[in-house]
């Protein structure tokens, strides 16, 4: 989606917290979405953006009395390797001096399920933020190879759980974290039916009842 697009698709329960659209190229770009009753604040990153090579979006969540830095970041396969490393580890330290609990994620198109060179100097990075995957399963699986899209988290004070989510809209599973020691309650829209009775309604009503064909009761055989 262009800029312009995605600000005006309704996401119904969420808002649209942070994002960056491609506009040379298509097909791929990130957004982070927020459940409307979660604070967030947006963290401006366009400054490190390029397309393909790095996109990235941030922002600050305020649940009750904890608050992440959420980072969600896309590198095209074809993406230089090195440019995206380097501009990761420039926001890292710009992020990391104004909180110390980070949640990464994204598609980073680096096969973490194979030892290589592009895994161990990411990991190297990242680890030393206190960032570590949390993955363990593939997220794409294909007739001759299969990846793993990531989770890094450094707040160990919470407990969390990571599970896929097959849902059919990407050529990549999704996966969701749950950290199970936050609690933010969801407001439960409910919804009650009342009938108006007035003189409207009652004169409404008798005059419906006058067009009622009443043959079938008054031919009804009662038994006992």
């Amino acid at each position: 989606m262009r800029t312009e697009e995605i600000r005006n698709v309704n996401f119904s329960q969420y808002t649209l917290g942070a994002s960056f659209c491609r506009e040379t190229y298509s097909h791929r770009g990130v957004r982070i979405l927020v459940p409307k009753n979660i604070q967030f604040y947006t963290i401006n990153l366009d400054q490190y953006n390029k397309e393909k090579d790095f996109e990235i979006c941030a922002l600050k969540l305020n649940i009750l009395s904890n608050s992440f830095t959420t980072i969600c970041t896309c590198r095209s396969p074809t993406g230089n390797f090195f440019y995206f490393l380097n501009q990761l580890e420039s926001i890292l330290n710009k992020i990391y001096k104004t909180s110390s609990e980070l949640i990464s994620c994204g598609d980073l198109n680096i096969n973490y399920l194979n030892d290589n060179s592009r895994k161990d100097l990411l990991d190297s990075l990242l680890a030393s933020f206190s960032l570590f995957s949390t993955g363990k399963f593939p997220t794409r699986i294909s007739n001759n190879s299969c990846t793993l899209m990531d989770i890094y988290i450094n707040t160990y004070r919470h407990e969390f759980s990571v599970r896929p989510i097959i849902n059919g809209l990407t050529d990549h599973n999704a996966q969701i974290i749950i950290l199970s020691n936050i609690f933010s309650s969801v407001p439960r829209h409910v919804f009650s039916f009342t009938r108006k009775i007035n003189n409207y309604s009652i004169s409404k009503f008798t005059s419906l009842l006058s067009y009622k064909n009443w043959e079938d009761v008054f031919l009804e055989t009662m038994s006992i």
